[in-house]
Formats: structure tokens, C-alpha cells, sequence
């Protein structure tokens, strides 16, 4: 096993922290805002790094989160989102390419992760929801003058968003791809999930 660092156990007090109100973050941005919280203290005291880090307890950690919370307050965090009014209508084909964006997403996650945290089993079952969603999209694309909708939460639309918008920092920024897809795509894989989570922040705005 890996010998486990400093960041190491600042990530996990976070991810805790948040995940005790329900919510989720990538391990490698969690990394880097601890990382930069260092950098900020030690230029702010005008130490060192490893100096900076005795600043950063675990409660100091945990006190980031919390105030990560209140900026995520659109999310309702530790509500549960499928009581909450469902206020903002959403196009059964929009619902169908959101799907098959947060399986994409999920598969960049996977990839970005320990393979004890999520392994294979998230990405096989994140091909087969990307599947589902793409046949969704195209059978109500098909069905002409066919208007149909679906009421959601915007609280959950807008976490969708985040995830699949952290995700297409994640292969903008170079992290690792899902297997099967080239390096080539890399690009278009980024872009098509940053329109997915802007569209999705659009309609939470909009209706």
C-alpha cells in the first residue's frame, strides 16, 4: 500500500464533510483546493509550505467544506431531492442526454479515482446509462409535435450540472480518460459535457 500523505488525510476530513450532507467531490479537486488554501496561507504569512500546512488542522479542513455548503446552498445539501417540489419542467429528449452526460461524467470520475473507491463496476454500469439516455434522447426527438416534459428539482439539476461540469474539468485539464476513449476526443469530450452542464444551469435559471 501507498504510503499515505499529509493531503492524503486533509482530502478524506473533507469528502467527509461533505458527503455528511449528501454531497459529492472529486478527490483531485479536493486535492487542489486544500493545495491551495497552503499556497495562500504561506504567502500570506510568508512561510513555507510545509510551514503553512501545521495552519490547516482538521477542523480548519472541515470549516472549508461548511462554507463550500453554503455556496452549494442551490443544492439543498443533505435534502432529499426527490420530496422536494419539482418546479422547473425539463424536455423528455434534454432528460435523455442529461442521462447519457452524467454516465459520461461518472466514467471520467472512475477514471480519476482509486480503483477501491469505484472500480469497474461504475463504468460498466455507466456505458449502460449512457445507453439508456441516448436511446431516450432519440426516441423523443423522433416523435414529432410530441411536447412532453418531466418535472425536476432544480436543486437536482443544479448538482447535475456540477457534476458533469467537474467532470469535463477533470478531461479538459488532463486527467484521465475512460478506457476506450482516444486522447484525440479529449476535446470534444470536455466541450460536450461543459454544454450539458451549462444547459442544465440555463433551465434552473430560466424557468
Amino acid at each position: 500500500m501507498p504510503r499515505r500523505t499529509w493531503l492524503d488525510q486533509k482530502v478524506d476530513v473533507l469528502l467527509e464533510e461533505l458527503a455528511a450532507s449528501g454531497m459529492d467531490l472529486d478527490r483531485q479537486r479536493a486535492g487542489e483546493l486544500i493545495t491551495d488554501r497552503v499556497r495562500a496561507v504561506a504567502a500570506l504569512m510568508r512561510v513555507t509550505a510545509p510551514t503553512a500546512r501545521k495552519y490547516l488542522d482538521e477542523e480548519t479542513v472541515r470549516d472549508m467544506a461548511r462554507r463550500m455548503l453554503f455556496e452549494f446552498a442551490a443544492e439543498q445539501p443533505g435534502a432529499d431531492l426527490l420530496e422536494v417540489p419539482r418546479t422547473v419542467p425539463v424536455p423528455l429528449v434534454f432528460v435523455g442526454i442529461i442521462v447519457a452526460a452524467l454516465a459520461e461524467a461518472m466514467q471520467v470520475r472512475a477514471a480519476n479515482e482509486p480503483s477501491d473507491r469505484l472500480g469497474g463496476v461504475v463504468a460498466t454500469y455507466g456505458q449502460m446509462l449512457s445507453g439508456f439516455g441516448q436511446i431516450t434522447a432519440e426516441a423523443a426527438s423522433s416523435q414529432a409535435g410530441n411536447s412532453a416534459k418531466a418535472m425536476f428539482p432544480p436543486a437536482l439539476l443544479r448538482r447535475a450540472a456540477r457534476y458533469i461540469g467537474n467532470a469535463a474539468d477533470l478531461a479538459a485539464s488532463g486527467g484521465n480518460l475512460p478506457d476506450g476513449v482516444p486522447e484525440a476526443a479529449r476535446g470534444e469530450l470536455a466541450a460536450a459535457l461543459r454544454r450539458d452542464a451549462d444547459g442544465l444551469i440555463t433551465i434552473t435559471t430560466t424557468a
